[in-house]
C-alpha cells in the first residue's frame, strides 16, 4: 500500500472517529443520547453539563434554549461508536505490522504514535549527527503537533472552568448546603425542649464533621485541577519551543515526553460529588400529630433529602388515584385495575384523540383536583428511569416539547451504573442520593399552592416546591419511560393507601 493511500485511511478513519465523538468530553460516545435540537451527546456528559450551568437549559454544542430534560437514548449511535473505536485499533495495529514487516536497510524511518504515519530520515552525512527532515514531512509534523496544542488549549480552558466552579461551591457548601440543614435541626429540636438538647447537639456535630470532609474533598480536587493546568502548561511550552526548531533530536525528545505524559492528555477534570446525611430527628412523628395543622407553613422551607414523619391520617383526603386511559400513549400498557403503566414496546390501534399523549411516553390520572389536600404513593421499585408528578390538565398532549415553568411538576429518578440522582422540574433540579428510591409518596395543597414529594420507604422529605398559587385544574401524571437495554422494563404501580 502507498504512503498516499495510507493517508487516504488515515484521514477516513479521523473523519469517522470525529463522526462518533463526544462534543463534551471529545471521546467515542458512552450511552449516546439525541436532544430536540438533533445533536447527540454521552448520557452523563449531558446531565453533568446541565447540572454544571443549572438555568437556562440549553444545548451545549448550539446553545439552543431547551425548556425540559427531554432527549431519546441513540443505541444504533452507540453500537457504531462501539465498531468505530475497535476499526480504528485494528487498522493501526495493521498498518504497524504491515511497516515493521517491510522495513528494508538503507534510509531510517521515524514512526508517529498517532497515525503509524512514516518520515524518511535520509543517512546523515560526515561530520554532522543532525538528521534532515523532508519539507513535506516537516510540515506534517508540525501540524501534527499544532493539533495536539489546540487540544492541550482546550482541554487546559475546560480544567480551568471546572476549578472556577469548585471554587465556587466551596463557598456554597460553608455557607448554604450545611446551613440548611442546621437550620432544620436547630428548630425541630427547640420545639421538643431541653430534654432532647443533648441528641440536637449530636446532630449538629455529625454535620459540622460532614462539611469538613465535603470541603476537604473539595480543596483536595482543587489541588488536584491547578496542578493538572501547571502540568498541561508546561507540556503546551515544550512542544512550542520543539515546532519551532524541529531536528530528529528534538522530536524524539517530543516524543518521550509524549509518552510520559499520555495519561495527562486522557485525564478528564471531574467536579467533586458532595453530600449530607439524613437528619433523622427524634420525636418528629409524634411532634406532628400535634403540629399537623401547620404542616403546609414549615414544611416548604425544607429542602433536598432532609426527612420528614408523618401519619397517613394528616393527609387528610387520601386520593384513590387511577390511571386514564384516553390520554396513555399508544405504546403504553395498563393494568385492568389502571392502577399500574407499563411501556409495551409496540404501538397499539388507539384513536389520537387530543387527550392523547402522541410522543412522550406519558399518561395522567383520571382524578382531577381543584381544592383540598391530597397524597398518593407510587412503587418505581427497581426501575432505572422513571417520572412522576403533578401537572395542570391545560397541559399539551402533543409533540415531546418540554413543558413551560408552571405547567408541570414532576420527579425524575435516574440510575446509571451505580450513580443514582434524582431530578426535579421545572426549573430543572438535581441532585445525587446515596440509595435509590423504591416508592415516592406525592402530596398535594390545593390551597395552600405546595406540591411536596416523599421517600415512602424510609418516611423521609425529598423535594418541597415553593408555594405556587394555582389557578388551573391540576392532574397526577405518570411515565414508566423507555426501556435502557431491557433494564427499564417494570411497570409503575399506584399503590393502595
Amino acid at each position: 500500500m502507498s504512503n498516499h493511500e495510507k493517508m487516504s485511511t488515515t484521514d477516513l478513519m479521523e473523519n469517522l472517529r470525529e463522526e462518533l465523538t463526544c462534543f463534551i468530553c471529545l471521546d467515542y460516545f458512552s450511552s449516546p443520547v439525541t436532544t430536540e435540537c438533533g445533536h447527540s451527546f454521552c448520557l452523563m456528559c449531558l446531565l453533568k453539563s446541565w447540572e454544571e450551568h443549572n438555568t437556562p437549559l440549553s444545548c451545549p454544542e448550539c446553545w439552543r434554549t431547551l425548556g425540559a430534560p427531554h432527549f431519546q437514548a441513540n443505541e444504533r449511535l452507540g453500537r457504531l461508536a462501539n465498531i468505530g473505536r475497535q476499526l480504528r485499533s485494528q487498522v493501526l495495529q495493521s498498518e504497524d505490522e504491515q511497516s515493521i514487516c517491510g522495513r528494508m536497510p538503507g534510509p531510517s524511518w521515524v514512526f508517529s504514535d498517532d497515525e503509524q504515519s512514516v518520515i524518511n530520515v535520509s543517512p546523515p552525512s560526515q561530520g554532522t549527527n543532525k538528521a534532515c527532515f523532508s519539507s513535506e514531512a516537516e510540515e506534517q509534523h508540525k501540524e501534527k503537533l499544532q493539533d495536539i496544542i489546540n487540544i492541550l488549549r482546550k482541554k487546559k480552558k475546560e480544567v480551568q472552568a471546572i476549578l472556577n466552579h469548585e471554587k465556587e461551591r466551596v463557598m456554597l457548601c460553608k455557607q448554604e448546603e450545611t446551613k440548611t440543614c442546621k437550620q432544620v435541626v436547630v428548630s425541630e429540636y427547640m420545639k421538643m425542649h431541653q430534654f432532647l438538647k443533648e441528641e440536637e447537639q449530636l446532630q449538629l456535630q455529625l454535620l459540622e464533621r460532614e462539611e469538613k470532609a465535603n470541603m476537604k474533598k473539595l480543596r483536595e480536587n482543587e489541588i488536584q485541577l491547578t496542578q493538572q493546568i501547571r502540568r498541561l502548561g508546561k507540556m503546551i511550552g515544550r512542544i512550542e519551543s520543539t515546532c519551532q526548531n524541529l531536528t530528529l533530536e528534538s522530536f524524539e525528545e517530543v516524543k518521550g515526553a509524549m509518552d510520559r505524559y499520555e495519561s495527562l492528555l486522557f485525564q478528564s477534570p471531574e467536579t467533586t460529588i458532595t453530600e449530607l446525611s439524613l437528619c433523622h430527628i427524634t420525636g418528629m412523628r409524634e411532634m406532628l400529630r400535634k403540629f399537623s395543622n401547620t404542616l403546609g407553613i414549615f414544611e416548604w422551607k425544607l429542602n433536598w433529602i432532609v426527612p420528614l414523619r408523618w401519619e397517613t391520617s394528616l393527609f387528610k383526603d387520601g386520593a384513590d388515584i387511577t390511571l386514564d386511559p384516553a390520554t396513555a400513549n399508544a405504546y403504553l400498557l395498563l393494568s385492568e385495575d389502571l392502577k399500574s403503566v407499563r411501556y409495551g414496546g409496540t404501538r397499539q390501534q388507539l384513536p389520537d384523540n387530543p387527550e392523547r399523549f402522541d410522543q412522550s411516553a406519558t399518561v395522567l390520572g383520571a382524578q382531577i383536583f381543584t381544592c383540598g389536600r391530597h397524597y398518593w404513593e407510587v412503587e418505581v421499585g427497581k426501575k432505572t428511569e422513571w417520572e412522576v408528578g403533578i401537572c395542570k390538565d391545560s397541559v399539551n398532549r402533543k409533540g415531546n416539547l418540554p413543558k413551560p415553568p408552571g405547567d408541570l411538576f414532576s420527579l425524575i429518578g435516574l440510575k446509571i451504573g451505580d450513580d443514582y440522582s434524582l431530578w426535579v422540574s421545572s426549573p430543572l433540579k438535581g441532585q445525587h442520593v446515596r440509595e435509590p428510591v423504591h416508592k415516592v409518596g406525592v402530596f398535594l395543597d390545593y390551597d395552600s399552592g405546595h406540591i411536596a414529594f416523599y421517600n415512602a420507604t424510609d418516611e423521609s422529605l425529598i423535594y418541597s416546591f415553593p408555594p405556587t398559587p394555582f389557578h388551573e385544574a391540576l392532574r397526577p401524571i405518570f411515565s414508566p419511560c423507555l426501556p435502557n437495554e431491557g433494564t427499564n422494563t417494570d411497570p409503575l404501580i399506584i399503590c393502595h393507601i
